[in-house]
């Protein structure tokens, strides 16, 4: 799976006063209209909870210059989002900001599959920029260079 290369996201999540974030790499686009995304998130992370209990989330596509971030969100702490500069979107989820693109989510689907789920959500609010997105290929992270082929 390490040859797959992906754009590296931060999944936020919140339910009531209770908030998280996550790095993932298993997003992807399902349809364009509506606009709708998956991620897969592992049913023992405390983002599964409240996404399933809130029945929301965002995807925050981390920029290039994010991958503290990503080093970040991907260790397990009590209070992943002290100290990161969000705003809460439309749900009230947490967007991180600086990002490449944000998109915020209503979970339309679920879908088990072993130990994860497979959450499918209806994007209702995007924020995109012109920062390039971090990659992420056989476990290092590398930047885009715009080119036109």
């Amino acid at each position: 799976m390490r040859c797959i290369a992906s754009t590296v996201t931060v999944i936020t999540s919140k339910s009531g006063a209770k908030t998280n974030g996550m790095t993932a790499t298993a997003v992807c686009s399902v349809s364009a209209v509506p606009p709708c995304i998956l991620i897969v998130v592992n049913q023992t992370n405390r983002s599964h909870a409240l996404i399933a209990e809130a029945g929301t989330f965002a995807v925050n596509v981390l920029s290039a210059d994010q991958a503290d971030l990503a080093q970040h969100f991907a260790r397990k702490s009590d209070d992943p989002l002290q100290g990161v500069n969000t705003r809460a979107g439309v749900t009230g989820v947490p967007m991180i900001e600086g990002c490449a693109a944000l998109l915020e989510c209503v979970v339309q689907q679920r879908i088990a599959a072993e130990t994860h789920t497979v959450f499918i959500g209806r994007v209702v609010a995007t924020k995109q920029t012109d920062r390039l997105p971090l990659m992420y290929w056989n476990g290092k992270y590398f930047e885009l260079t715009a080119k036109s082929v």
